[in-house]
């Protein structure tokens, strides 16, 4: 699901120009960041969960197991990145929409800064993995006493990719909302249409601004609260059922593929050319079948005589 919707974003991204817009090309970062999320983080996931961290030795193992380590973490900070980034364009274009913010909002600054920023970020990756007797191991003990190094590794995960972005989200798409909610249309006369048609409008930034901000709330909520209970005792992890993990993960995970099947099902552009890629090639089947009926059906008519088709024209045509 993830693979197919992400892959349909940027098609129509690509495919359609209506479509193309400022915030379109933050979507398609975002289903990029998924779609690296889709291909290196699931796989590994599914690694550890069935083969239990065993790996291979050497330094190639050991560089391997640290590149897919840091694209693991880059990618899903790349991803958060993006839904933040697409806030901040929502936020000045419809609450600044006067002031035109030219190096923010241009992508050709925004898209490396959000990888590169995402990169830096996740640096201690690239430091803590170690491959030893063919297991995945994690050396927190590199930036102090055991605990601490887990509590703040974890702390410092939360905070970065989880409750500073949400927040900003939050109060970014709540000024949205509130900007929206107390907009008149100007003018004196205002027809019934036009007023519904700008309310429908108002209801679809809204509705996509909440769903987008709760989908991310709750899909990393479980995996984050883990890591606040790693965080507090590391020693509780044996206690708890390894299922508990596998869900929290999934969870997280899972944000992959609500993400692009939410952009097409909330946007009315996005949703419309989804709709026309699906019905035309049908159409041009069935059109195509009508067609090589209509043929067969005319190859299989007699051959009437040239002197009896004559005669019966005449005949059609003197009694009309």
């Amino acid at each position: 699901m993830a693979l197919v919707g992400n892959i349909l974003v940027i098609y129509i991204l690509y495919k359609r120009p209506e479509t193309r817009r400022l915030t379109s090309f933050m979507y398609v970062n975002l289903a990029v960041a998924d779609l690296l999320v889709t291909a290196v983080v699931m796989p590994q996931s599914m690694e550890l969960i069935i083969l239990d961290n065993l790996w291979i030795d050497g330094t190639f193992g050991e560089l391997l197991a640290k590149l897919i380590m840091f694209v693991f973490f880059v990618a899903v900070t790349a991803s958060v990145f993006s839904l933040t980034a697409v806030a901040f364009d929502f936020f000045f274009g419809i609450v600044l929409p006067m002031q035109k913010f030219p190096r923010f909002r241009n992508k050709k600054i925004l898209v490396p800064t959000i990888w590169i920023t995402s990169m830096c970020l996740m640096t201690p990756w690239l430091i803590t993995v170690k491959v030893k007797n063919s297991r995945i191991e994690f050396k927190f003990t590199q930036f102090g006493e055991t605990q601490a190094a887990l509590r703040g590794i974890f702390l410092y995960i939360v905070v970065t990719i989880y409750l500073l972005p949400l927040v900003t989200m939050c109060i970014l798409y709540g000024h949205v909302c509130h900007t929206l909610h107390k907009h008149k249309l100007p003018g004196i006369a205002i027809n019934n249409h036009a007023r519904t048609r700008a309310h429908a409008t108002k209801r679809q930034v809204i509705h996509m601004s909440i769903a987008v901000v709760v989908a991310f709330a709750l899909c990393w909520l479980p995996a984050h609260a883990y890591h606040m209970i790693l965080a507090i005792d590391f020693s509780v992890r044996e206690s708890l059922p390894y299922y508990f993990m596998l869900l929290c993960y999934w969870c997280g995970h899972a944000n992959s593929v609500v993400n692009p099947w939410l952009l097409i099902y909330l946007k009315k552009k996005f949703r419309a050319a989804f709709k026309r890629m699906i019905t035309y090639p049908l159409s041009r089947i069935s059109f195509a079948s009508k067609n090589n009926e209509s043929v067969r059906s005319v190859t299989r008519l007699p051959i009437r005589d040239p002197i009896f088709q004559v005669r019966e024209h005449y005949q059609c045509t003197s009694s009309v």
